[in-house]
């Protein structure tokens, strides 16, 4: 592991001062086994409401729409407005975790996860839907890093970590598997107000297990950094939004343009103020290590594609298909639940591998299904592209943990929610990049090859033009994963230059990892 600190949490090590009261909130005493399970069961039904969110919402658009009769213009940012307050405060909320305590900001987060749910469950018109997903969303900020830096934090062991972290990463996929199929169920039954019951029931169990069997831990000598955590607030909030509606109206758009230049000069602000910061909320200087730095590409990347060509998939399925929210939900079971088995296959494999390996063949993996997918046709039944399901759910699966892994096990002791922020951010702003952009492009390639589609019925020149669109987008995302493997190989091997030119007294982290 790169770093100037005299110990990293990463290589199995902590820091320690003379500060008793930083003693005993970051003593590393042999943990009980117990407690282990505690912390990871809590962590990942907190993960689990956060992704669970997602598809629910998404699977419920359309009855939310007849019933209260939004416009399709509007109907977007219901989805969209949880993920850009998620995006906004997920970078600052790592900070505080580990500033405030980590088991405080997650129960904060459950609280307002449950909450956000509640709303929902009553609302009755547009604007309470929106702020039932925001305060949804503020939930799901808080909860994503704090989560995270719990099992960082009580994981010193490298090997037991990379498990956790593994446990920790394929809880959200069974997050993204369930959600459609809460919500078909939901509407084959009840209303689309009933879906929303499950994740207050979810998000109160994990703060009951968190508040009775998880200990409180920070890094009580960290200052808040106020203008960091303003600045990148106001910067991720104003680059997710102008993604957003890029994605939705055309990034020439007068709101997207604006939005993309305030995130600029926040964000421009935001470095030169952190890097003049005794003890800023993002130490930039992290970025020097070529493998925090890929770790960070590699989320973003993994993301990108899964979210965003997921999200293709789902349209497909829909549209050109006709399958109900339920049957849609039961037959992506074959990506998500391959996602879950690649992310439980790399906990057990980063032990005798190293992270490394794993990320960049996942996403060369991930990069194939989605090609597969890209050759799908309109008469094409769940039985032609299973394979490319299942090829993509284990790519992902197997790189999305160690990527996360890569980013946590290099920062020094006490920063853990810091990377976990940090590493969150980059995932966020992934998944919006891939709904943004292969959105986009999917939509432009439908109405151009709507407009060009040889004599036929309109159902059946829908179909076609339709399909077209969507593995011409799916094709650019198996591209983009393809690229970032590449440059994450480059970056590795980089890092692994540096290691040979230093002394050996510093262990790197997939040396810790692979024994």
């Amino acid at each position: 592991c790169s770093t100037s600190s005299a110990a990293l949490a990463g290589c199995g090590h902590r820091n320690r001062d003379h500060d008793p009261e930083q003693a005993l909130d970051d003593q590393p005493a042999t943990p009980v086994r117990s407690q282990d399970a505690a912390v990871l069961v809590a962590a990942c039904l907190g993960l689990f409401t956060v992704f669970v969110q997602t598809t629910q919402t998404i699977g419920t658009l359309s009855a939310v729409q007849d019933d209260l009769r939004i416009a399709t213009a509007d109907l977007v940012w219901i989805p969209s407005i949880y993920t850009l307050v998620v995006a906004t405060f997920v970078l600052g909320a790592g900070a505080l975790a580990d500033r405030h305590g980590r088991r405080r900001v997650f129960l904060a987060g459950v609280v307002a996860m449950a909450g956000g749910g509640l709303v929902l469950v009553v609302a009755d018109s547009l604007s309470t839907v929106l702020v039932g997903q925001a305060v949804a969303g503020l939930g799901g900020a808080l909860i994503t890093p704090s989560s995270l830096a719990l099992i960082t934090h009580q994981f010193a062991d490298p090997k037991r970590r990379a498990g956790a972290i593994s446990a920790w990463a394929a809880a959200s996929g069974l997050g993204l598997a369930i959600g459609p199929i809460i919500a078909g169920l939901a509407l084959r039954s009840w209303s689309w107000h009933a879906a929303f019951w499950f994740n207050p029931f979810v998000a109160a169990l994990a703060g009951v297990v968190a508040l009775a069997f998880v200990a409180e831990s920070r890094a009580p000598g960290h200052r808040l950094d106020p203008s960091g955590l303003s600045l990148g607030a106001v910067g991720m909030g104003a680059l997710i939004y102008s993604l957003i509606e890029g994605g939705n109206n055309g990034f020439g758009g007068g709101r997207s343009l604006i939005t993309a230049l305030a995130a600029l000069v926040a964000l421009g602000l935001f470095v030169l103020v952190e890097l003049r910061h005794r003890e800023p909320m993002l130490d930039l200087r992290l970025m020097r290590d070529p493998t925090y730095s890929a770790s960070l590409l590699l989320a973003a990347t993994v993301l990108f594609g899964f979210v965003g060509v997921s999200l293709l998939q789902v349209l497909w399925m829909q549209r050109v298909g006709g399958l109900t929210a339920l049957q849609v939900g039961v037959e992506l079971l074959a990506e998500f639940g391959t996602f879950i088995a690649g992310s439980i296959l790399a906990g057990i494999l980063v032990r005798r591998l190293g992270p490394r390996p794993l990320v960049i063949g996942g996403l060369l993996l991930a990069a194939a299904g989605a090609a597969l997918f890209a050759d799908v046709s309109p008469a094409d039944t769940f039985t032609d592209y299973a394979p490319a399901l299942v090829v993509f759910g284990l790519g992902c699966g197997l790189a999305n943990a160690p990527s996360t892994v890569l980013a946590t096990g290099h920062v020094p002791a006490g920063k853990e929610g810091m990377a976990a922020g940090t590493v969150n951010a980059a995932r966020q702003v992934g998944a919006v990049l891939g709904t943004s952009i292969l959105g986009t492009l999917m939509t432009t390639r439908f109405e151009d090859r709507l407009a060009t589609a040889p004599r036929m019925s309109p159902q059946a020149a829908t179909g076609v033009a339709f399909t077209d669109a969507v593995t011409h987008a799916v094709a650019i995302g198996a591209v983009v994963l393809l690229t970032g493997a590449l440059l994450a190989l480059g970056l590795f091997t980089v890092a692994q230059h540096r290691a040979s030119r230093r002394p050996s007294g510093i262990t790197s982290l997939d040396r810790a990892l692979s024994g």
